[in-house]
């Protein structure tokens, strides 16, 4: 009888750890949720909460990893054995220490903190299929960029978008022109929107603001070259046209130092919970002139927006947060607003 317990026993447990194979993990995740280890909820300014995380895994051992619903991300590769996972750069440096204590519906992965699993430390993400995540989204009328003769183009967001062939399209971009005109002393920001048909094919091109002439010229030749590098995004199922944008910037202008530095030390007082010194120097970042020539002006605006917030300011919270959801997709900007401005 002894003998025969042993075999159910082992029988079940050899099922249970079948379940969980190195295949399980194949396929885009998206975090939904992400807490501390134990439990408790990241506070509101912690910026990580309300951040994008994309996770894709594909055989044998690639993975991808993006903080951009569009992006791909680098080429990493990762290790798993049924309880840790692991994930390298392409060099083969390890980059993060996970526990995995789910993988099902959901993909909970722990991260592993220099005290192992410190609860107080430690970060939990609850990741679901990415096509779970984008039919939890609502559509909303802002979703839709035109309608003309019954043809609806959307826009591009993480509920909707095409993919990109290739790992980064801005990226792609920024090298393409840089292999055919020297950007040696050309400083600038080119912002561009164009639309994804239904057959993944990119046309109808505008430049909303260019660097010069040349660039310009440039940066239509390698477009051109990448039109039908593109997987048409889809909604319920079906193939939809979008339109989305891209911005190139080159940050060795003289009016984008004093902003980097700026964000430099708003960024370390922000951590440090100094919110007035923050505030302080958010707002000589985004003093500087011009404005549309600050990569980092949204993320700027959502962090100022938050020290307001932090030091009773809602009003001028969410004006900060309004004015950063106008420069594109809103994510972490949406969940803010919607929860604080009314």
């Amino acid at each position: 009888m002894k003998y025969w317990y042993a075999l159910i026993f082992m029988f079940f447990t050899s099922t249970l750890f079948a379940q969980v194979k190195k295949s399980s993990l194949y396929g885009i995740w998206v975090a939904s949720k992400l807490t501390y280890a134990d439990g408790s909820g990241l506070s509101d300014e912690n910026v990580l909460k309300y951040s994008y995380f994309k996770y894709q895994f594909s055989r044998p051992d690639k993975l991808n990893i993006s903080t951009s619903y569009d992006g791909k991300g680098p080429d990493n590769t990762f290790e798993f054995d049924g309880a840790s996972l692991q994930t390298h750069s392409p060099e083969g440096y390890l980059l993060n220490s996970f526990h995995v204590e789910m993988i099902k519906d959901t993909l909970i992965l722990v991260q592993k903190s220099q005290n192992d699993l410190d609860e107080h430390q430690a970060l939990k993400f609850y990741f679901i299929p990415e096509t779970t995540y984008q039919k939890s989204i609502g559509l909303k009328g802002s979703d839709i960029y035109s309608i003309k003769g019954g043809y609806t183009v959307y826009r591009s967001s993480p509920k909707i978008y095409a993919s990109y062939n290739g790992n980064w399209f801005p990226g792609e971009m920024y090298a393409g022109i840089k292999e055919r005109i020297s950007m040696s002393g050309r400083v600038g920001h080119l912002a561009a929107g164009f639309i994804i048909s239904k057959t993944g094919y990119a046309d109808s091109l505008k430049i909303l603001e260019g660097v010069d002439d040349k660039f310009d010229k440039q940066f239509i030749k390698v477009f051109n070259q990448t039109k039908r590098n593109w997987k048409p995004a889809t909604l319920n199922g079906k193939s939809v046209s979008v339109y989305t944008m891209v911005d190139l910037t080159y940050s060795t202008s003289p009016v984008m130092i004093p902003t980097y530095f700026s964000m430099q030390k708003a960024n370390a007082a922000y951590n440090d919970k100094d919110y007035k010194l923050a505030l302080y120097y958010y707002d000589l970042a985004l003093n500087v002139k011009p404005l549309n020539a600050q990569p980092f002006r949204k993320e700027n605006l959502y962090k100022r927006g938050m020290c307001k917030l932090c030091l009773g300011n809602s009003e001028g919270a969410c004006e900060d947060w309004n004015m950063a959801r106008e420069l594109g997709d809103g994510g972490a900007v949406d969940a803010v607003i919607e929860k604080y401005c009314r």
